[in-house]
């Protein structure tokens, strides 16, 4: 994101914020699964879709190569609509694992877990890939029909080119020519999270997580939105707000600000409503650059070099 990119209001309008299911327990107990992905080295580029709830791309389940539509998700598990799955024969559900946590509006839901034995995306096989088991939901209009989460994305790297809209995924830093063209976004590895910490003014800073499963710019707790806001224009719109379990129709409250993240100033659009209790930076705010680079395999986050 580096000419500033801002909202006109009709964007806002426009916006239906969606944001990804968090963790805070995870398994109930071990599952005795780990993923694997071939071939060793790789390097894959495909086209890209945006739309309200992500980075969509598709995949192929099993021998039966069975079609499902997913969002990457960096700030999520793995999760699969349970319609999709009772037929499957690529995907067995576990009799003594199970999960418990909560979504991003503090609803706590739990269910079963299941691991599909293969997800193939492009030429790469993702082996042994848990899924929760998402309950489907009367409410639900998404097109998409899970996540692929953490513990696949964290197999490789993957580049977000939003110029040409084309994503990559490979294995290996080196095979990225532009990364000499790269700076580092200051951003902390945290298990598996992602933190950076902005600076709203005033004395004020946050440890906010990058969640690209959220399609905003940034969000917060109502409590601490209000005692960041420095602009007198707010708006105020209502949006839906979705999660795996179910959707809310909130009222969004928003304002523009500048923060400053590691000596850098970033014009954003920060919201808030009446359900979130996380502190995310959403993929919208990322649009400004024309790429981003998330390196799980050496924990850096990579964009382009002095564009801001």
């Amino acid at each position: 994101m580096h000419s500033l990119f801002l909202y006109s209001y009709n964007n806002i309008q426009k916006a239906i914020l969606f944001t990804s299911i968090l963790l805070v327990f995870g398994c109930k107990n071990q599952l005795n699964s780990s993923i694997a992905v071939f071939p060793k080295h790789f390097k894959v580029q495909t086209a890209f879709m945006l739309d309200g709830h992500g980075i969509i791309i598709n995949t192929y389940w099993g021998s039966e190569k069975k079609h499902h539509v997913i969002c990457l998700d960096n700030y999520s598990p793995s999760w699969i609509k349970s319609s999709l799955i009772q037929y499957n024969q690529s995907f067995i559900k576990s009799n003594d694992v199970s999960f418990k946590t909560h979504t991003a509006d503090g609803l706590a839901i739990q269910g079963d877990v299941g691991v599909c034995d293969s997800v193939s995306f492009e030429n790469i096989v993702f082996t042994n890939v848990p899924f929760y088991i998402m309950p489907d939901s009367s409410s639900d209009n998404k097109n998409d029909d899970g996540v692929l989460g953490i513990e696949a994305m964290s197999k490789g790297i993957w580049k977000i080119d939003f110029k040409s809209k084309q994503l990559t995924f490979a294995s290996d830093i080196d095979s990225f020519k532009e990364i000499n063209q790269s700076e580092i976004f200051p951003a902390i590895f945290d298990q598996q999270a992602i933190a950076v910490e902005v600076d709203f003014g005033d004395g004020i800073a946050k440890k906010m997580y990058i969640d690209l499963g959220y399609n905003g710019d940034m969000l917060m707790p109502i409590n601490e939105f209000k005692s960041i806001r420095k602009s007198s224009k707010i708006f105020d719109l209502p949006s839906r707000f979705n999660t795996p379990a179910h959707q809310n129709f909130v009222n969004t409250l928003s304002f523009f600000d500048t923060v400053n993240i590691n000596h850098n100033f970033f014009n954003t659009l920060v919201s808030t409503n009446e359900k979130v209790n996380e502190r995310l930076i959403g993929l919208s705010f990322f649009i400004r650059f024309d790429y981003v680079i998330f390196d799980f395999i050496d924990k850096r986050i990579y964009i382009r070099k002095k564009i801001w």
